[in-house]
């Protein structure tokens, strides 16, 4: 067996980090979590639990122990903290380097942040692997190995 082939025991199921602006997103963000669940991974979710942690620290360790990365993007670039160069949105993006990306870009989207074109032209011309999707109706709640399904 290579060094790099690990088998799992059954309770350390490969770990999907979602990242995405919170607010603007979270009906995206739950698809997202209920799909992964479905597929029987674990979805790491920075809004689960209470911690006495600032964000940053935080979801640098929740992805440093994830195995895929999820990105989903609209219109927010997010936060840039005091004496930071970037959001944190982005700076998860740079942090997931090595490992598998799938990244949705919803669209239409008119009030796009520049900062947030910047950086999807940045992700396009890197060549990962992403695909535009369109708001979720009201009707459906689900997203179905990561694709929209429409109820």
């Amino acid at each position: 067996m290579a060094e790099t082939d690990v088998i799992r025991t059954p309770d350390q199921r490969v770990r999907v980090f979602v990242s995405s602006t919170l607010t603007e997103l979270a009906a995206e963000r739950q698809a997202v979590q209920d799909a992964v669940t479905q597929l029987r991974l674990v979805p790491v979710m920075f809004e689960q639990g209470a911690r006495p942690y600032p964000p940053r620290p935080v979801y640098r360790a929740y992805l440093a122990q994830s195995q895929i990365f999820v990105g989903i993007y609209w219109q927010s670039y997010g936060w840039v903290g005091p004496g930071e160069q970037v959001s944190g949105l982005e700076e998860e993006y740079q942090l997931s380097a090595g490992l598998p990306r799938l990244l949705y870009v919803k669209s239409p989207a008119p009030d796009r942040e520049p900062r947030l074109t910047q950086l999807l032209a940045r992700i396009r011309d890197e060549g990962v692997s992403r695909t535009s999707i369109s708001p979720i109706p009201p009707s459906c709640s689900s997203w179905s190995r990561m694709t929209w399904q429409w109820c």
